[in-house]
């Protein structure tokens, strides 16, 4: 007998590989990805693009072995998802910067409107004043209308509705009078000399 072990199989040509492709969707996503990020997340279509296709492109390459790309179509995705992040934070510094601002804006309107009603009132006081040879005028608003009562009522004026005089009584060219509107600037009390300018 032969204590000789068989002759090895020879070996067989491994079966032919197919050259992998990359997925055109795995690069449209980086690509979408990379966007996204340099619009510092304000550009949403391409964010939410670069996602779809990552998602969509890795589903493919693990059904299809012919397909490569799966680290591209990761990368795209991370860089979607961290664009979405930095649009939350990118957005919160803005509402963080423009609600100040936007309060600053609206309370330096209503204060404006509020010395518009002033000189109208110190003017029609001071033509009424001039017409009359007094010294003291007195007057009340309406908050429902705006509309001026008193002495000061002939001169047809209106002011902001809602507005109401604190003090109604001008007795000198150097006196004072105060105006509230509960609806502009906290309610608070404006004081404006007998012109109508603040004080």
């Amino acid at each position: 007998m032969n204590d000789q072990p068989p002759p090895a199989a020879p070996l067989q040509p491994a079966a032919p590989a197919y050259p992998q492709k990359t997925s055109g969707l795995a690069v449209a996503s980086l690509i979408l990805g990379i966007i996204s990020l340099m619009g510092a997340a304000v550009l949403i279509v391409p964010m939410i693009l670069a996602i779809v296709f990552g998602h969509v492109s890795l589903s493919k390459i693990r059904r299809d072995p012919r397909l490569g790309g799966s680290g591209i179509a990761i990368a795209g995705l991370v860089m979607g998802y961290v664009s979405i992040v930095f649009g939350f934070v990118f957005m919160g510094l803005l509402a963080a910067m423009a609600i100040p601002a936007f309060a600053k804006v609206r309370e330096t309107s209503q204060r404006k409107v509020m010395q518009n009603d002033a000189r109208q009132i110190g003017a029609a006081a001071q033509q009424y004043m001039l017409e009359k040879g007094v010294t003291v005028v007195s007057f009340g608003i309406d908050p429902t209308t705006g509309r001026v009562t008193g002495p000061l009522s002939e001169f047809s004026i209106r002011v902001t509705p809602g507005t109401r005089a604190v003090d109604g009584v001008i007795e000198s060219q150097d006196d004072t009078f105060s105006l509230q509107n509960p609806r502009f600037l906290n309610g608070e009390i404006e004081t404006f000399d007998a012109e109508g300018r603040p004080r």
